[in-house]
């Protein structure tokens, strides 16, 4: 187990590392700035000074991970990946305020598309999919309630070895099973947000087409995503589950693969179509409503969902309310991750 936590520990540190790279090139950390800064020489201070920052956490991540490890106490493992991203964050902070000085102003130029908003043919019934899936993990559960072993199989090692276990009971089983629909309901509200809620930045040429082609990847990731979650009900089915299990080992290798091209395109695929022949387009959101350049809260957007301006993906426009159902939906899946141990000490 702790070359899990070792191994998580550099992969956040690497990603942290590189983040600042994957960003559009007309925003550093978090800030507008014109695409010539990334040059200068106080860019260049600044982003070894973060690089230096997330260097030293990451060993001193890995340090503590040890030492946790040495007393017996894999459990911590958590903790200090949780420590370690508020050390990264803190990074990111003191590398935002001192950017804030070389800020400079949005350009002016903007896009609009005239066609009609182009959707994946059947992707209704793709999102109904992970949903039809949790009802038949439930029946099927039901129906061969009397095979499951006591206790209930419920974490598996990266082998398919079963590793944890909960009292068999209906109601922790439907906890559970509660908590995937949970899941699946964040990242249906993620893909349906992208695609109705949110602007495409780049609208012709290269980069709107590079763009389009990076939402559509991750859009790909997240519906991946939910049909792991739902896959993952029918293991307890098993009392030896193993991840070479086809649906499982398919929809996670989508969700790496299709990761590890959204980092490799870049943020809205900028690193594939620089197309330097083409004026910057600005992200049209004001550093103003970028709190700590992490969370945008601008009541006057209609977006829901706005590109992340610090490493790759999407974020919340916390002013929509909207956003609150996503948070009440984060809120309900830490209660059934809480709530479910203490359930099990019951009985």
């Amino acid at each position: 187990m702790p070359i899990v936590w070792i191994a998580i520990a550099l992969l956040v540190g690497a990603l942290q590392y590189a983040m600042p790279q994957l960003t559009r090139r007309d925003i550093f950390f978090s800030v507008t700035v014109t695409p010539e800064f990334r040059d200068t020489r106080p860019a260049r201070k600044i982003l070894a000074e973060y690089r230096r920052g997330i260097a030293i956490v990451t060993m001193f991540t890995l340090l503590l991970v040890a030492v946790a490890s040495h007393a017996g106490m894999e459990l911590a493992g958590a903790g200090l990946l949780m420590l370690e991203l508020l050390a990264d964050g803190a990074c990111f902070i003191v590398a935002h305020r001192k950017t804030l000085a070389h800020a400079s102003a949005p350009s002016s130029a903007r896009e609009a598309s005239l066609q009609a908003q182009t959707t994946m043919p059947g992707l209704a019934a793709l999102l109904v999919g992970p949903y039809l899936m949790l009802i038949c993990a439930a029946l099927l559960t039901r129906a061969h309630w009397s095979e499951i072993p006591d206790p209930m199989p419920v974490h598996w090692d990266i082998a398919g070895n079963p590793n944890g276990w909960m009292p068999k009971t209906w109601l922790l089983y439907v906890g559970m099973t509660a908590g995937e629909l949970v899941l699946c309901l964040m990242l249906t509200f993620a893909i349906v947000g992208m695609l109705y809620f949110s602007r495409q930045i780049a609208a012709s040429g290269a980069r709107g087409r590079e763009e389009r082609r990076f939402r559509w990847i991750g859009i790909a990731a997240l519906l991946a995503g939910s049909y792991l979650a739902a896959a993952l009900a029918f293991l307890p089915l098993s009392p030896r589950a193993t991840f070479s299990f086809g649906g499982v080992t398919f929809f996670l290798a989508i969700m790496i693969v299709g990761s590890l091209e959204l980092l490799r395109r870049g943020q809205g695929g900028t690193r594939v179509a620089p197309a330097a022949d083409e004026p910057i387009i600005a992200d049209g959101t004001p550093d103003a409503c970028w709190k700590w350049g992490a969370i945008y809260y601008n009541p006057d957007d209609p977006a829901l969902i706005v590109e992340k301006r610090f490493g790759i993906g999407w974020t919340l426009n916390f002013a929509h309310r909207g956003a609150w159902i996503f948070m009440g939906l984060i809120a309900a899946s830490v209660v059934l991750s809480l709530s479910l141990p203490l359930l099990a000490r019951l009985h």
